[in-house]
C-alpha cells in the first residue's frame, strides 16, 4: 500500500475514533433520577387532596353608632359626643376592656332643603365605634346597652376566630395525611411501593370572611346571638416517589 492510501486510512480511522468518543460522553437521562424540565420524576405518584378544620369563633365585633341633626354645627357635635360617651361608658361596664373599643368613623355634613337654590338648615353628625367583644356572652348585651344609651345605628354583628394560624396549619396536615392516604391506595392497587416525598405545594388556603349574625336590635326582648362555625380549608398536591 503506498503512502497516499496509508494516509487516508488512518485519517477515516482517527474520524471513527472521534466519533465513538463523541457519543461515549452524551449525557443521558438516568433511570429514576428527577427530571430537569421542572415535571416529576418517571417513577412517581402525584396526588392533589384538601384538609379542613371546623371552628366555633370566639371573637365578635359589633358596630354601634350615633347619628343626630341639629340646627347648628356645635349642637350636633354636642349631641353626638354625649351619646357616644354614655355608650363607652355603658360597655365598659359590661367588662369591655378599653383596647377593644375602636371608633372607625366620625363624619359631620350639611343639610338641605329642597328650595332652588337649597339652603343649608342643619348639621348631621355621625360617629360609628367598633366593639371587640372576647366572651360571646356579651355580644348580645353590648348591643342592647348601646342602644339603650342613645344608639341609633346597630352597623353589624360578625364573628371572627382570634388566631386562625393555628387553624390553617391544622388544616393543611389535614389536606397532607390525605394526599398521603390517596397515594397508597393508587400504590396498592399499582402493585408498587409508596416510598418518600419528592415535593410538595400549596395550591390554596381559605380562611372564610367574616360571619354576619343580627342587623339590629330589638327594644321588645335581648337581642339574640349565635356564632355558628367556620370552615377553615387547605389544598395541597404532593409528588411521592414509587419503587
Amino acid at each position: 500500500m503506498n503512502a497516499p492510501v496509508r494516509a487516508a486510512g488512518a485519517l477515516a480511522l482517527g474520524a471513527l475514533v472521534v466519533a465513538f468518543a463523541a457519543l461515549a460522553v452524551r449525557p443521558g437521562t438516568t433511570a429514576g433520577a428527577p427530571a430537569t424540565d421542572g415535571q416529576p420524576p418517571l417513577h412517581s405518584i402525584t396526588v392533589s387532596a384538601t384538609g379542613s378544620v371546623t371552628l366555633v369563633p370566639d371573637v365578635a365585633r359589633v358596630t354601634v353608632g350615633v347619628s343626630v341633626t341639629k340646627a347648628s354645627v356645635k349642637a350636633a357635635r354636642d349631641a353626638a359626643g354625649t351619646a357616644m360617651n354614655a355608650i363607652i361608658a355603658g360597655v365598659k361596664e359590661l367588662g369591655i376592656d378599653e383596647k377593644d373599643l375602636k371608633t372607625t368613623s366620625v363624619d359631620l355634613s350639611p343639610q338641605y332643603n329642597e328650595s332652588n337654590p337649597p339652603k343649608i338648615v342643619g348639621y348631621r353628625m355621625s360617629e360609628q365605634l367598633q366593639v371587640t367583644v372576647r366572651d360571646l356572652d356579651k355580644a348580645g348585651d353590648v348591643i342592647d346597652t348601646a342602644t339603650s344609651k342613645g344608639a341609633t345605628d346597630v352597623n353589624g354583628l360578625w364573628f371572627e376566630v382570634d388566631d386562625p394560624a393555628a387553624a390553617m396549619n391544622d388544616a393543611r396536615a389535614d389536606a397532607i395525611a390525605k394526599a398521603r392516604v390517596s397515594a397508597q391506595a393508587m400504590a396498592s392497587a399499582a402493585g408498587v411501593t409508596l416510598k418518600g416525598v419528592v415535593s410538595m405545594s400549596e395550591a390554596s388556603v381559605y380562611y372564610p370572611g367574616p360571619y354576619y349574625g343580627v342587623e339590629a336590635a330589638r327594644d321588645e326582648a335581648a337581642t339574640p346571638v349565635q356564632p355558628g362555625t367556620q370552615d377553615v380549608q387547605a389544598t395541597v398536591t404532593v409528588v411521592f416517589e414509587i419503587d
